[in-house]
Order: C-alpha cells, then sequence, then structure tokens
C-alpha cells in the first residue's frame, strides 16, 4: 500500500491516481473515530481504508464512480451523502444544509458546475473540496454555469478555513482566498461574449487546459 501524506498531526491523505482513476482519499483522525472524505476507485485506497482500525465515518463528495466505487469494498460505521449522491449509493444518511459535528468537523453543500450534490468536508483550517469547485467537462468542453459558479463563490467566501484542497491538481493544497480570486475571474468572463455558451447561460474555460485535460496553469490569470 501507499504511503498517507500527513497534512498535520490528526489530517493525511492518499493521493488520487490517473491509471486508475481514483480520487484523494481524505483521512482525519478523531478521539473515537476517523473520518474519511471519499473512498476512491483504487483497490490501495480500499485496502487502506480496510486497514483503520475502529469507528469509520465516510462522507462522500459526489457520485462519480472515482470518489464512490470503494464503497462496495470496505467496511464502515456511517456514511453521509447528498440526496443526488445516495440516488447512486442507494444507502447513507443524507445531507441537505451545512451540518455541523460536536468534534468540530462539518459537511457543507456546494453549489457545483462539475456535479450535482456536491459536499465539501471542514476539518480545521481545511476545506476538501473533491471535485467540487471544478467545471462541467462534456465531449472535451469544460464550462461553467453562471449561476452556479455565483452561487459556488458566494459559499466560498463563507466557509471558516484558510486551506482549501482539490483533488486530482498538482497543488493539492491551495489557499482559499486564490481558489475564490481565480472563480471570480471565470465568472467575470460572463460580461465577454467570446466565452459565452449555451444561451449565455455558460462561460467558456476550455482555454484553462490541455489537450489531456490537465490545467493550462500559464493561462489561469488570463
Amino acid at each position: 500500500m501507499s504511503d498517507l501524506i500527513k497534512i498535520n498531526e490528526t489530517i493525511s491523505y492518499l493521493p488520487s491516481s490517473r491509471n486508475p482513476l481514483s480520487c484523494e482519499v481524505i483521512f482525519i483522525k478523531e478521539k473515537d473515530a476517523t473520518w474519511i472524505f471519499d473512498v476512491g476507485l483504487s483497490k490501495d485506497a480500499a485496502e487502506k481504508i480496510n486497514s483503520i482500525q475502529g469507528k469509520k465515518n465516510i462522507v462522500i463528495s459526489h457520485f462519480h464512480p472515482d470518489h464512490t466505487f470503494n464503497l462496495l469494498k470496505i467496511k464502515y460505521d456511517n456514511l453521509y451523502v447528498s440526496k443526488y449522491t445516495k440516488r447512486y449509493t442507494f444507502k447513507g444518511t443524507v445531507i441537505q444544509e451545512n451540518t455541523n459535528f460536536p468534534n468540530g468537523i462539518q459537511i457543507w453543500t456546494l453549489p457545483s458546475s462539475h456535479a450535482k450534490g456536491c459536499l465539501c468536508l471542514l476539518a480545521g483550517d481545511y476545506a476538501f473540496m473533491g471535485d467540487g469547485t471544478y467545471s462541467k467537462e462534456r465531449r472535451g468542453n469544460h464550462t461553467y454555469n453562471i449561476q452556479l459558479l455565483k452561487e459556488e463563490i458566494e459559499v466560498l467566501k463563507k466557509i471558516p478555513c484558510t486551506y482549501v484542497c482539490l483533488d486530482h491538481d498538482p497543488t493539492f493544497i491551495q489557499k482559499r482566498v486564490d481558489l475564490i480570486e481565480l472563480h471570480q475571474q471565470i465568472y467575470n468572463r460572463k460580461n465577454d461574449s467570446n466565452f459565452l455558451l449555451k444561451n449565455n447561460c455558460e462561460i467558456s474555460v476550455e482555454d484553462f487546459f490541455h489537450t489531456d485535460g490537465t490545467v493550462r496553469y500559464e493561462d489561469r490569470d488570463k
């Protein structure tokens, strides 16, 4: 099994992989339980989760298989999902509004162009976003829904943390203020017809990406 990468004394994560496509899996060790954000798809992720002793609480960011598949292979005590994700998992406690737990863990709902029913997990000074802040990708076309992007930015401004963690991104841990600034730049494209699609309801960010789908960082500040 791959080693976990430590963020602080209580939080660590298993990095994502591209083959097979599997998300970051987050482990937050509390006194009475381990909180796990997303379960990935890879065999390595399943083995790592099953190796954890004691009570396990699982939170799923959204329904895509690279975040949920290992639910079929792991043992856990509690599962928290959005109403939309439950259509795919068929089980779990549904989170429909921001929810605080006694140990300081928070689960927030997140408007998202990437997928319906996204959740993010807050622990201390870190918010784990999954893919929730990403664009929609359809046939190689990356876009943000204007209204959902506006709502997402409003949520990001309210989240009480310094850092956000974005799955599949080479810079997994980023400053929240930087993410807000980037998405505000994207939102401002609504005033430029060159970037508007689908009856002016979506903003294109295709120029942010290479042909293999990785982010074109040198163009992010344009």
